[in-house]
Parts: C-alpha cells; structure tokens; sequence
C-alpha cells in the first residue's frame, strides 16, 4: 500500500483557486458569446455606463437578465463597475478587444469558436480512442464562422499593404496579371481583398470545407468581382502543371491530414519562378519551449484539440501537427524536402502568425 502522501494545505487552496477559475473561464465563454451575439458590447460602449434599467431600456432586453449579466461580466473583469451609481461601462481597452473587428487586438469572435465546439465534446471520448478526430465540416457551420471572424484584421489591413510588397518580385507580377491560387482558401477574405487590389489577375481559392465554401461564395456575390473563383479541391484539383505565379496558405498546413500532399501539391502548382506565401501558427519547436516562452500556449493546445488537430486527424491516417505543430523548423524541412530550395521568414509577422517566403 502506498505511504499517504503529505499535502500543502495552502498549495490545495491555491490550486482549487486556479480550477475554479478555469470553470468560471468556461461559463464566461458561453456567457460572452450570448453578449456579443446580441450585440451588448457595442450598446455598452456606445451608451455607458449604464443601470441594468437603463440598459434595459437602450437594448429593449429584459432588465433582470441583464442586470445578472452586468454583474457577471463585471465580475471576471471584462467590463467596469460603478459603486456610485450602481452603473456599468466598457474600457476603452476592453471596447477595442471585444468591439472593433478591425482592430489588430480583436478577439471577441474566439468566444463563438469556442462555444460552436461545445457540440463536439460528446464525440471527443471515441476520438481518444480511435484517433480519428472530426473535420471542419463535422464542427458545423457555427464554427466555420467564429473563424472567419477571427481571421479578419490581416487580409484587410495587412495583405496588400505590407505583405505582398516584402515579397520578392509579386507584386509586380500581380499588377501585370498572374495566376493565383489559395489553398484552404476558408470564407475567402485574403483572396477576395486580392483580386480587387490587382484585377488583371485570376484568382481560384480551394477548400475542401463546405461551410467554408459557401461563405465564400456569398461574400463573392456581394462585390462585382470577375476575376475569382471558388472550387473543392476533390472536384477541381490543384494544377499540377506549374501553371501558378503565386500560391497562399493561411493557417492552413497544420490543420491538414496529409500536409505533405498539401507542400507537394502546392509545388506541383508552381512556375519555377513562382512563389509560396505560407503563414502558420507562430510556434517552438519543442513543447518545453511553449510551456516556458508561449503565453497563448494553453489557448493553442485547446484549439488543437477541439479544432485544429482534430481536423489533421479526421482521416484514420492523419499526420495530426496540431495547432503548434508547423513551426518554423519544420516548415523548413518539410519544404526543402518535398522540392523547394528557397525558405525565408518574413520580417513581418504578428504576435500569433510568422510568415514565410518559399519558393522551387
């Protein structure tokens, strides 16, 4: 039998403390997602502070509702509390992060992500026993759409502007007119914001996620855009002719079940003198490096498992990288590998992403 062990009765209070704060973590993510749905961020930025009465009659929702709301929110910190007038207001700071989508620091659709993955946990005990995780339709169509959101600020304020002029040679191609090709396209905002930017070239973007797709396909239909087009790759694939002046990938190699298919099929696509655009997940390459240097670590591994590695698993033999399982060293063995000669990393990069220049 084995000797009771001692226990530090102030390290089990501090550790109770901190599970109880990953608990209250998990109501505020449902909670937040109820909030930003029905807009609340925005009218409590726009008319705070406020009463729950006052809000109440601002939003026209029910005031006992919201007043336990209010106090929840104020509560975990993420908005302000008034004892003089028992009122309530978003930070200046807070309305940027859960507000302004266009806005670097904008975080506010990571709550809906998380909350569409709820429907998924059921099946998360087969897929620790099988190893077959579920693809991004498999999450539905909610999810589809918190990442979406998620992945705005960049294609629309960084692309064109900074991005694309780093790299050697493609924008001038681009404005002469080039073939372009973005694998694992998703809803469509990088490729769309490139085919207005230079309209003399010819833009296709792959995904094989239906949700993806048509989401695409609608924001397409809301510009007068000609120059692209949609497709799965499964019915249309990737030229393989070396046909393609510029192709992107946007977070897209770690989540792939085959992603050396994925690096070959993209040189396979490539004119010789063609260029690669990948950006993935900035990462270490070991998880002691992550535990010690990466503060978004634990919110990676979380995507990783309810997202990201479940849809590189989704196919029973699935290389399963995972959310920070495409750093840059790997990036850079598995290109050279598969054929290509050129890997540099961009100067530009942000705090989550590094971007990279490859080419045969």
């Amino acid at each position: 039998m084995a000797e009771a062990t001692q226990v530090n009765r102030e390290k089990l209070e501090t550790y109770l403390k901190q599970v109880s704060q990953q608990v209250m973590a998990g109501f505020n993510c449902s909670l937040s997602y109820v909030g930003d749905e029905l807009g609340l961020y925005r009218q409590l930025r726009d008319e705070g502070p406020v009463t729950s009465v006052e809000f109440a009659e601002c939003t026209g929702l029910h005031e006992r509702w919201l007043r336990e709301w209010l106090r929840h929110q104020a509560c975990v910190g993420q908005i302000e509390y008034s004892t003089e007038n028992d009122s309530f207001s978003l930070s200046p700071e807070a309305a940027i992060v859960l507000c302004d989508d266009e806005n670097p620091f904008y975080f506010a659709a990571g709550f809906k992500a998380v909350v569409a993955t709820h429907s998924a946990v059921p099946k998360l005990g087969d897929a620790f026993r099988t190893g077959l995780g579920l693809s991004y339709d498999d999450q539905g169509e909610a999810c589809a759409c918190g990442i979406e959101r998620l992945n705005n600020y960049v294609p629309r304020n960084e692309l064109v502007q900074n991005i694309l002029p780093s790299l050697d040679g493609v924008v001038e191609k681009l404005k002469a007119g080039a073939r372009v090709a973005d694998v694992g396209c998703g809803a469509g905002q990088a490729i769309l914001v490139m085919a207005e930017a230079f309209p003399a070239s010819e833009f296709v973007g792959y995904d094989t996620s239906e949700h993806a797709l048509n989401s695409a396909h609608a924001h397409l239909r809301e510009t007068d855009l000609k120059n692209v087009r949609f497709v799965n790759p499964a019915t249309e694939p990737l030229p393989s002719d070396g046909s393609v002046d510029f192709a992107t990938t946007f977070d897209v190699v770690h989540d792939a079940p085959y992603p050396e298919q994925l690096i070959a099929d993209v040189y396979g696509c490539l004119k010789a003198d063609g260029t690669w655009l990948c950006s993935d997940i900035r990462s270490f390459p070991t998880f002691a490096e992550n535990l010690a240097e990466n503060p978004s670590a634990g919110l990676f591994y979380g995507f990783s498992l309810m997202i990201c590695m479940s849809s590189s698993m989704s196919t029973p033999d699935g290389a399963g990288l995972g959310t920070l399982g495409f750093n840059e060293e790997v990036a850079r063995e598995m290109t050279e590998a598969l054929g290509f000669s050129r890997f540099e990393r961009l100067e530009f990069g942000t705090s989550v992403n590094s971007y990279y220049e490859v080419r045969p």
